[in-house]
């Protein structure tokens, strides 16, 4: 039941990446075409397969995935820093991008608390498996 969450979640977190990152991509904080569609592929896929795999129920896909979460953890500090570092940027337009990059890190946070509840709950299965043929 935890893995359908984490699923849900995961999902979300996904498109508060894709989302922040098209808001970025805008004209006016200079970014090129061509890197928006290759990070917004790149994030798609980096989510999708490890995804697949917690699925089959190998657990080597939920580290993977805390791992691309972490990335994304990267990729808001990034932004946090353009966000303050472009200079012709007004007050509205950076504020509004920090109120995203904020409620993004919130979904990401929430989603490593969860991450956390489905491997102890993982753990917990796996070695009442184990002490029920020990014995």
């Amino acid at each position: 039941m935890k893995i359908k969450r984490l699923t849900w979640w995961t999902l979300l977190t996904l498109g508060c990446f894709l989302l922040l990152n098209a808001v970025l991509s805008l004209g006016i904080f200079r970014s090129s075409v061509a890197s928006f569609w290759r990070s917004e592929i790149a994030a798609v896929v980096m989510i999708l397969l490890p995804l697949a795999v917690a699925w089959l129920g190998i657990r080597l896909g939920l580290y993977v995935l805390a791992l691309v979460q972490a990335l994304y953890v990267l990729g808001y500090c990034n932004a946090v820093y353009r966000l303050i570092q472009l200079p012709h940027l007004g007050l509205p337009v950076r504020l509004g991008g920090l109120v995203l990059v904020v409620g993004a890190l919130g979904v990401l946070l929430y989603w490593f608390r969860l991450a956390w509840q489905v491997r102890q709950s993982l753990t917990k299965e796996r070695v009442q498996r184990y002490l029920k043929f020990r014995k």
